[in-house]
Parts: structure tokens; sequence; C-alpha cells
């Protein structure tokens, strides 16, 4: 028998609403399914300092001593990542933006290649599309590989605005849960290649400082991971990234 799948839901509201709640009906969904909601509200993370002391010289290094590595541990555990977070101020809530600060080394150093991920947001208003864009577009620096998102209207709470809204989540946690079951082998794009570059070169011409960095990248080719990358789209990435760090040197003298 299979093992059961693992899903774990980082949830960034400040209290159990509407994104919680949502979280919650999910859970229903796939009983067969090993789901875990965490709500960052009740977990201990400290604001960020700005000191890039985990990007230069490895995340062991951050001053805060909180619950940003058991975070990580399920997500590492976990299949599959839920990203969730009510849009405040057109874009995430800040308890959710603390979370993509305390984790933002592994942009530098990513670890989840394999692990699909969906972005979910609520709203009163508009702006999910910017919140669910804003989740992608950071966690997928991070190695995981996105679904379609799910942008909820939470604002009349009738029976029509919460049927559609269970309808949508429904659907996209579908398309999750099937992902995670076809286990497709995941050929990187050509935007992965070209910041793999980036990064690698920028961590050799930066050896001495950022040295955590360094010393992640040294010994790998190509790509994060051994995979069969086309000759075409190898020699475009390194021409994109190349040219891009060229000119990140010279604007730096």
């Amino acid at each position: 028998m299979d093992e059961r799948l693992k899903i774990v839901a980082i949830c960034g509201s400040p209290h159990r609403g509407n994104t919680y709640k949502i979280l919650g009906m999910l859970a229903n969904a796939h009983p067969d399914v090993d789901y875990k909601i965490l709500m960052l509200s009740e977990l201990d993370l400290k604001d960020c300092f700005g000191c890039y002391s985990c990007i230069d010289n490895g995340e062991e290094s951050c001053p805060h001593q909180d619950d940003r590595d058991v975070i990580i541990e399920e997500m590492k555990a976990a299949d599959g990542v839920i990203f969730a977070s009510p849009t405040y101020a057109r874009t995430v809530s800040a308890l959710m933006k603390k979370f993509v600060e305390r984790t933002s080394f592994l942009a530098h150093r990513p670890i989840f290649f394999g692990k699909y991920a969906m972005a979910l947001a609520t709203c009163a208003g508009f702006g999910a599309d910017l919140t669910c864009k804003y989740l992608t577009e950071h966690f997928t620096q991070y190695g995981f590989n996105f679904v379609p998102p799910v942008e909820l209207m939470v604002a009349r709470k009738t029976k029509n605005e919460t049927e559609r809204n269970r309808n949508l989540a429904l659907t996209a946690y579908e398309k999750l849960i099937n992902a995670l079951r076809s286990k497709a082998v995941i050929h990187p794009s050509l935007n992965q290649l070209v910041y793999f570059n980036i990064f690698k070169s920028i961590s050799e011409w930066n050896k001495l400082k950022g040295w955590a960095d360094y010393e992640f990248y040294h010994g790998k080719h190509d790509f994060y991971y051994d995979v069969k990358i086309p000759f075409w789209k190898k020699k475009m990435a390194k021409w994109i990234s190349g040219k891009t760090v060229k000119k990140m040197k010279a604007e730096s003298r």
C-alpha cells in the first residue's frame, strides 16, 4: 500500500477566520491525506534583523532562537505545501511576510525541489491575485513547483459566495493532490536555470564573505540536482545569466 500523502498548510492569518476556515474545509476533502495546518500566529517567529547572517554564514548563525526551523522541518517532511494568506493592503499579511523574511536564505540555497505547492488568498475587496502572485513567485525560489492558485472573495458571506469559494478551493486542492500523486519528473524551466546560474556565479564571486552560498553551490554543475537539460536551454540560460552577472559586477565597482 502506498504511504499516505502529507500536506502542510501554512496560514498567515492572525486569527482563525476566513482563511483558516477554508483550510479546515480542505482537511475534510481527503481523509486519506495526512493534513496539518500551521498557524503562524500561534508560533514564535521573531522579527528579521536584516543582518544577512543566515545568507552569508549559514542559517544556523541567525541570532534568533524561535520556531523558524520547526516550520521548515514540517515543510521538508511534507509532500506538498499550501501557502495561505489573507490579503491586507493588497499583499500578504504581516505574519506571512515575517515568515518570508525569516526563511529567505532558502531563496539563495533552495531545497524543496520535487515538492508541489499551492497559493491560496482570501480578500474582502481586491488584491487576492497580487497576494497569490507574491506567494507563488517567492516560494518558487525555494524550489517548489506550484499548481494554479486560488483567489477567494470573502466579503459578503452569502450562501452563493460561500459555495463558490468552497468549489474553487476544492478544485484547486484536487489539482495539488493529483500533481503529488502523479510522481512526474519535474524538469527545470529556463527561468529556474537562469536563476541557478546567477546564484552560482555570485557564490563564486563572493565566496569569502558569502561562504555559505559558495559551499552550497560548489560541485553543482548545470542545476541544483542531476537532471538532463536540453543543450539549447543550457546555453540560453548561461548566456542570459552571464549578461546579468556582468552587469552586476560593473555596477558594484
